[in-house]
């Protein structure tokens, strides 16, 4: 009897039932097609996509990321945009990595993107914000592109559902709109190693080993990891141990050469800074744990909020794969590949105590791809129960996992809102900063230290300095007038607190601070004290007074009711203020003498 309605149905087919059965097919692993079969199928019903829309979709959404986004992490302030800026115009904060007596950081890295910023800065006369958000242009233009080639590659290996699901989890996750124009190795080897599986996807093995090597030496030591699963299909589904010997020879070449010359050069020595970070982080006892250790569940905790319920189909992915291998038949050998990387990263960086956010970044594109295949899995299921009788749920292949995507649409817009509108103050505070008229201004930052986006935001005619707070570890300090290559004595790799670095608040032209209502008595609520006028000032969420749902997704009607604000004050010496006043009133009534004797000589000629 189910034989007899599978045939009926079958001939009632529309063409988009069709291709919803081809492309089905090409989930399943049968006898290794071509990739030019796979992409056919039908033919009458296969196309191949139209990736110029796809890129533009994309970079409308990386766009958006790269004005709209706050800077998230202080590591991307101090480890990349003060080098940057240092190598750019001259002056900024060095971190104890980039210290010659350590040198855990390559100069590689920032300095391609210090030659981008002196480019954007010749066209902009100059001016650093600008010159700083066309850089963030830049990194959101490439992983855009990224995106885009591994779209293609999907497309064609998989057909159009899983990829189509696969561009609409990544063009609306949060994870995606904050880590796509981040500048940060993390951020940028994810992009390199979404290029690196959309090209071994497309079959070229070389330029997806070439892309890892990249990644892992330019970018970030450890992603090499995610390196593994594409060797093991070279070396052993592929028997290929000796090509691969060959790419990854060339590999390391082409990627170590530069980043040792230009490290030579910066450092004034013989540096190796790859290995010199994996073995800080890997070989020493305390290592990153000095920086502070998070439980398992906060990975957890951040993949909802990045991707929401896409991130708990893609942990689950693994074993719904299993179970529709079991009841529909084999999977392609390529989607457990795919899924490898994921999980060979969360073994990695779940069981290591120092958690931070953006250690999941180089996973992005594999956290939507495994929520992708399993969507997929959600819309053949249910046809395949309730097809039979309901010829009309097969008439679209996004019809069975509307609701899916109606509650992820959903929660992508509250996190992204809530993130514009609860944490963009300080980029708003620093863009007026940039516009102070005082020459030789001091401008001071004690609690707020990890929130200063870079000196890209300070006007040249201003010097940034620390003041204290109840922060104990070690704070950046200055780059040496003299070069990259001076070792600074006064900087540890222990994060000890080192009290040079602070600023007298008496010296303090201008002062940044938040103000949440509490105070003590290295944090108080400077806005209040004499002497001090805030000139500028948005508000600012108050997460310890905020219920926690409220405060990670701005949901309409709830949200305003539990979100509780402080304030982020832009703050200025009220008797730099009053001396300003008193100048203006100087220079108008000088204007206006001006103008009596002026008056006075044109009667007299008369």
């Amino acid at each position: 009897m189910a034989d007899e309605l599978e045939k009926r149905w079958s001939k009632s087919q529309s063409p988009s039932e069709l291709r919803y059965e081809n492309e089905r097919k090409l989930i399943q692993s049968q006898p290794k097609p071509e990739v030019s079969d796979s992409i056919k199928g039908d033919e009458s019903t296969l196309t191949y996509p139209k990736t110029e829309k796809i890129f533009f979709m994309l970079i409308i959404a990386r766009m958006y990321s790269a004005f709209s986004s706050h800077v998230t992490d202080c590591d991307e302030t101090y480890n990349f945009w003060e080098p940057t800026h240092y190598l750019s115009f001259g002056n900024g904060f060095q971190t104890w990595e980039y210290n010659p007596k350590y040198a855990l950081r390559s100069y590689l890295y920032v300095g391609l993107h210090s030659v981008m910023v002196k480019i954007f800065s010749i066209c902009v006369l100059n001016h650093k914000v600008v010159a700083f958000y066309m850089l963030r242009m830049l990194l959101g233009i490439f992983c855009a592109a990224a995106e885009d080639q591994l779209y293609s590659s999907i497309y064609k290996t998989f057909g159009s559902f899983i990829a189509n699901c696969w561009l609409l989890i990544s063009l609306f996750a949060p994870g995606m709109f904050i880590s796509s124009s981040a500048y940060l190795p993390s951020s940028f080897a994810m992009c390199c190693v979404t290029i690196a599986y959309a090209a071994w996807l497309d079959g070229s093995n070389q330029a997806a080993v070439i892309w890892i090597a990249i990644a892992s030496l330019v970018g970030w030591p450890f992603v090499a990891v995610l390196g593994i699963p594409i060797a093991w299909d070279i070396i052993f589904r592929n028997n290929s141990f000796f090509d691969f010997c060959k790419y990854f020879f060339f590999a390391l070449v082409f990627t170590m050469i530069p980043i040792i010359v230009v490290d030579v050069v910066l450092y004034g020595k013989f540096v190796i800074a790859p290995l010199n970070i994996l073995l800080y982080n890997v070989f020493n006892i305390d290592g990153s744990t000095l920086y502070g250790t998070e439980p398992v569940s906060y990975y957890f905790f951040n993949g909802f909020l990045n991707f929401n319920i896409a991130f708990v189909l893609a942990f689950v992915s693994l074993p719904v794969c299993i179970l529709f291998q079991c009841f529909y038949g084999n999977m392609n050998e390529k989607i457990y590949i795919l899924l490898t990387p994921m999980y060979l990263w969360f073994l990695i960086m779940f069981t290591t105590p120092h958690k931070e956010e953006r250690f999941l970044y180089p996973i992005y594109p594999f956290i939507t791809f495994a929520a992708a295949v399993v969507v997929f899995i959600i819309g053949e299921s249910t046809s395949s129960c309730f097809g039979y009788f309901y010829k009309h749920m097969k008439q679209t292949s996004l019809f069975n996992v509307s609701g899916f995507f109606i509650i992820y649409f959903a929660l992508c817009f509250f996190r992204i809102s809530a993130l514009e509108t609860y944490y963009n103050a300080p980029m708003h505070i620093y863009k007026d900063l940039y516009n102070i008229p005082e020459i030789n201004a001091t401008i001071c930052v004690g609690k707020e230290w990890h929130r200063f986006p870079s000196h890209f935001f300070v006007p040249n005619n201003g010097e940034v300095h620390f003041i204290k707070s109840g922060f104990k570890g070690q704070l950046p300090q200055k780059f040496s007038n003299q070069g990259t290559a001076v070792i600074n004595t006064n900087q540890n790799d222990r994060n000890r607190e080192e009290s040079s670095v602070y600023a007298e608040l008496k010296d303090c032209d201008y002062l940044i601070d938040t103000d949440f209502g509490n105070e003590s008595p290295l944090e108080p609520r400077y806005n209040m004290k004499s002497g001090w006028t805030s000139i500028k000032s948005y508000p600012f969420l108050n997460a310890a007074q905020s219920k926690k749902i409220a405060r990670a997704f701005k949901i309409p009607g709830y949200s305003k009711k539990h979100v509780k604000y402080g304030a982020y004050h832009l703050l200025k010496r009220t008797k730099l203020i009053k001396k300003q006043e008193e100048q203006e009133k100087v220079k108008a009534k000088g204007h206006s003498d001006h103008d009596e004797t002026t008056i006075k000589m044109d009667r007299k000629e008369l």
